[in-house]
């Protein structure tokens, strides 16, 4: 039997909605997205999407696979201080958060400035790596 691989995005996702920021996967539009996200997504928006596969190690002689997938989380608004704001209230939620069926959750560095998007609105991201052993 081979190791099962988590979605880390929906969770980190979920999460991030759990987290009262405002954004929301269910909400109509919806505010947060998990993989791709549309051109037509609110100015004010979160996006998670996994941006590596870690290679996995024999976790303590188990047999069992540790993997640390990373995953980029982009935060969208109006201005540059929208968008900052957003990101970082993100950061906070997911910096050493307990995340049911991980062994760790940190959020890398602070958010850094992307630039503005193609449509004119300001992005901020940072790179959240998760641990667990399948």
């Amino acid at each position: 039997m081979g190791a099962t691989l988590k979605d880390v995005e929906l969770h980190v996702a979920q999460l991030l909605e759990g987290a009262a920021l405002g954004v929301s996967m269910t909400a109509t539009p919806p505010s947060l997205y998990y993989r791709a996200w549309p051109l037509a997504a609110p100015p004010l928006m979160v996006a998670v999407r996994e941006v590596s596969g870690d290679a996995s190690e024999d976790y303590m002689g188990t047999g069992r696979s540790y993997l640390q997938p990373d995953v980029q989380v982009v935060a969208r608004g109006r201005t540059y201080a929208e968008a900052q704001a957003l990101a970082r209230q993100c950061w906070s939620a997911l910096h050493l958060a307990a995340v049911p069926g991980y062994v760790s959750c940190r959020a890398q560095g602070a958010p850094a400035y992307m630039g503005p998007d193609g449509n004119d609105k300001h992005r901020f991201a940072f790179t959240v790596t998760l641990a667990y052993a399948a």
